[in-house]
């Protein structure tokens, strides 16, 4: 999940439709102060179902947590799906990058993974978003009419074949409807 300017309150709503699962990761970079970050751990723990943890180097990305990416580490995700985060800024306009990010993801994970992107000003994520769908992954966008700031979606959808468009709830129902499937094509 990938967010800027009025993520907090979308992506808030959007986990808290979304029963924690096993079946689902999620990794979510908001552009975002430094000093805020514990500060959002502490409102998605609360406002959601969803375990919450800081990304920390040797960590793995694991199923039914929400793992949030610090604005101070340049982090990358690594074989086997654990963490590495280094004592180093980002590099670029953004921090943290969701074009890394989810280039990183896209080449580990290839066909199994996906983003969502959320409000945000600027482009980050229409990069990495091409490189999850030039390797068979899913792209969903907050519609951009209701975004804060539609920038980010709309630069995914200018720059990449998005799988799905719709507002916070369809989104959530959405990858609920995935859920339901992966579940039943794995029993």
């Amino acid at each position: 999940m990938g967010a800027s300017t009025g993520g907090l309150e979308v992506v808030v709503k959007f986990l808290s439709q979304v029963p924690a699962n096993n079946e689902i990761a999620f990794i979510y970079a908001q552009h975002i102060d430094e000093q805020q970050i514990e500060t959002l751990q502490r409102i998605l723990a609360n406002q959601t179902n969803w375990p919450v943890r800081l990304a920390a180097t040797g960590q793995t990305i694991a199923g039914g947590t929400v793992t949030l990416v610090s604005p101070r580490f340049d982090t990358r995700l690594c074989k086997s799906g654990w963490l590495l985060c280094f004592d180093s800024p980002w590099q670029g306009q953004y921090g943290p990058s969701i074009d890394r990010l989810a280039s990183g993801i896209a080449l580990l994970y290839r066909r199994n993974c996906g983003a969502i992107i959320f409000t945000g000003m600027g482009d980050d994520g229409s990069k990495g978003c091409q490189s999850i769908k030039d390797r068979g992954g899913l792209v969903w966008v907050q519609k951009p009419e209701g975004c804060t700031a539609p920038a980010m979606p709309t630069a995914v959808l200018s720059s990449s074949k998005v799988d799905f468009v719709g507002t916070v709830a369809q989104l959530a129902d959405k990858i609920k409807t995935e859920t339901l499937q992966m579940e039943a094509c794995s029993q």
